[in-house]
């Protein structure tokens, strides 16, 4: 009898086993999977071996990504640091990491109890609030028709507030705008981002781009798919350990302030962190963008990696050949930007 009972154990024992691993290949992890090396990582990411190689002169080193429409930009970037990979994941996870950002004049975090004060540094110079007011399907402002018409509404009461400049009003106007969009997304995810309204009758449409750069991702497609999977299918749960937030900036693009709202999810992955960002509203100048950043431990030191997706109506058209190859330097020279701020924080410039 007692050998029948612990035969029975033994088998019952491997029947878990088996239905457990059969359970992580159906929801796409693979069971008791090895960590992958950094050099595979960075080959899956895009890199050929040349280009890792080229990571021991302590330059960045960029190289292509492929783009899945007219519209959209995409460069990656990896650097090698000899600094311990807590120091560089501590500059990354943190909200600390904007002191990377370029050219960013204000910023603040929103919170599901957030209100218009929350965005009260927030501002529009005279000359962009009047821009704002007089905003039509185009690519001056990015709005939805519904906003627009919301705006034309706003501007018929402006004359019931004399003692208001039209920075103010317009700036009040557009905070409330701003909010709208942040706890539409933070309820709907991708799927609740309002289009772009432009005058050529064709919709710019933020949403299908930033599910499309979600797809792109062969990194975390291979090594994170319930973190992709929740990525795509946002405001349903992250998985555990992931940690969120909602980022507002406002900074200079193109020649003007620019506020972008931002959902940045990091998570610790194979020895270092991994940060995923998302723009899923820009005033002006691009539609949408999405980051992928990531630390790593690599011989002694730290790899970070970063790739960046940008969606924007200005490549298209005629010359758009053209119009990507100068948005991809555009683009470069921003990431690089980012690196010499990160290696002067490090100390560990060339």
């Amino acid at each position: 009898m007692v050998k029948l009972f612990y035969a029975h154990y033994f088998f019952d024992a491997i029947a878990v086993v088996r239905l457990f691993g059969i359970s992580l290949i159906l929801l796409g992890v693979p069971a008791f999977a090895q960590t992958p090396a950094v050099e595979e990582v960075l080959g899956v990411l895009g890199m050929d071996r040349a280009q890792i190689a080229e990571l021991a002169e302590g330059q960045p080193v960029a190289y292509t990504l492929s783009e899945g429409s007219d519209d959209e930009i995409a460069v990656g970037m990896a650097w090698y640091f000899p600094v311990p990979l807590a120091k560089v994941a501590g500059h990354l996870r943190g909200e600390d990491s904007i002191s990377l950002d370029v050219g960013v004049s204000a910023h603040g975090i929103l919170t599901p109890h957030s209100g218009v004060d929350s965005l009260a540094t927030v501002t529009l110079s005279k000359e962009e609030a009047q821009t704002l007011l007089n905003a039509e399907p185009g690519d001056e402002f990015n709005l939805s028709t519904q906003e627009i018409e919301k705006l034309k509404a706003f501007k018929q009461t402006l004359k019931q507030m004399p003692h208001k400049t039209i920075e103010d009003v317009a700036g009040e106007h557009f905070r409330a705008i701003l909010l709208q969009r942040y706890k539409a997304y933070r309820h709907g995810g991708t799927n609740a981002i309002a289009p772009y309204a432009r005058d050529d009758s064709l919709d710019s449409k933020p949403s299908l781009e930033l599910r499309q750069a979600a797809n792109e991702s062969a990194l975390l497609a291979r090594y994170l798919p319930v973190l992709h999977k929740a990525w795509l299918d946002y405001p349903k749960a992250l998985p555990p350990g992931a940690m969120e937030s909602f980022p507002w900036v406002e900074k200079t693009v193109e020649g003007r302030t620019a506020a972008i709202l931002r959902h940045r999810v990091n998570v610790d992955w194979n020895g270092g962190v991994l940060v995923l960002t998302r723009e899923f509203y820009a005033a002006h100048s691009y539609n949408s963008s999405q980051w992928i950043t990531g630390c790593l431990p690599y011989h002694d030191g730290t790899v970070v990696f970063q790739q960046v997706r940008s969606f924007t109506d200005q490549v298209t058209g005629m010359a758009s050949e053209i119009k990507h190859i100068v948005g991809r330097k555009l683009l470069k020279d921003k990431m690089l930007k980012s690196y010499e701020r990160l290696c002067g924080i490090l100390g560990q410039c060339p």
